[in-house]
């Protein structure tokens, strides 16, 4: 693909992202996409939940068409597949944010979706476990323990992106420090679906941090999905010198912050009796925010979430 072509599409997906956060307010009035301040909730006034809907309508058809003109055809399947797992889970967070649907459905869906790409596609799917330090190898045996391995990976991320969804640029954030992480192995036809998505993230996190529009659970599923989705197709891929691009254990580094914080909030409101799905103010963020205040509480959360995969990757 020639390169004035990528900057051509990237350069539409900027457009069609700017323009749907520029109009959020009327659109998510219209849709009765809207987040109303109340009990927990401390933002100031109404704000609308955009997320799901610039994915889906500004990412997902730009990343269509890059699929079609440029993508190998031994990769058609995968972003595909990419592509229709993440519209689904934008599609189940737009449903959670407007009708606020029960947890357990929202699971059942989760794994579903999971379920169903690993076991079409072998690129979404997590047979062995290489890691580096130290260096050894663990196979997960029978091809169905091997999709049930993935989609317990696959769903707790969301979930804990979910959870970390509680401060303006947060999430935002972190998923571009992902992908800039993830980009230091990607090779094509992944590095260029990783400049689209971080395109449209960009832009985005522009808007977030002003308080004009909020992820909502729309924007977070889909994000995570697909960070959860393209660090699998990673992993899956030969790396320069090595087997793989990425190994078990950077993969766990580079995700470990939300992911812990999210297992201990689950095993904490369980202990005290309440549903793990439970909304409370004692995620990580929260205490950041209480100690240091924000933004400076988001740039140290940044910086621990991000640093030691940073150098984990740049390391090896």
């Amino acid at each position: 693909m020639k390169y004035a072509d990528y900057f051509a599409l990237m350069g539409v997906c900027a457009l069609v992202t700017f323009y749907l956060c520029f109009k959020s307010k009327t659109l998510s009035a219209q849709l009765n996409l809207v987040d109303i301040p109340v009990g927990r909730k401390q933002h100031k006034s109404p704000t609308p939940l955009m997320g799901g809907i610039v994915i889906l309508f500004a990412l997902l058809p730009i990343v269509t068409i890059y699929t079609l003109i440029n993508v190998p055809e031994r990769w058609y399947s995968s972003f595909f597949i990419w592509i229709v797992c993440v519209a689904v889970m934008a599609v189940v967070g737009l449903a959670d944010d407007r009708h606020s649907l029960s947890p357990r459905l929202r699971l059942l869906i989760s794994f579903l979706v999971f379920a169903v790409a690993a076991a079409v596609d072998p690129t979404f799917n997590v047979r062995v476990l290489d890691f580096v330090t130290p260096k050894f190898s663990l196979g997960l045996g029978t091809w169905w323990l091997a999709i049930i391995f993935t989609v317990i990976c696959c769903v707790g991320l969301i979930n804990a992106v979910n959870m970390a969804d509680g401060k303006n640029g947060l999430v935002l954030g972190l998923a571009l420090g992902w992908l800039g992480i993830l980009s230091m192995r990607a090779e094509d036809p992944l590095l260029p679906l990783i400049g689209l998505v971080a395109c449209c993230l960009t832009i985005l996190l522009v808007f977030n941090m002003k308080g004009r529009l909020f992820l909502g659970d729309g924007g977070a599923y889909a994000i995570a999905c697909a960070l959860a989705l393209l660090s699998i197709m990673i992993y899956n891929s030969p790396g320069v010198q090595t087997l793989r691009a990425v190994s078990a254990d950077e993969l766990v580094a580079l995700f470990a912050v939300p992911v812990f914080d999210s297992f201990r909030l689950s095993y904490k409101r369980l202990r005290e009796g309440r549903s793990p799905m439970h909304a409370d103010r004692d995620h990580l963020h929260h205490h950041l925010q209480d100690k240091l205040g924000w933004p400076k509480g988001l740039i140290f959360y940044w910086l621990v979430a991000l640093g030691p995969a940073c150098l984990l990757f740049s390391w090896a």
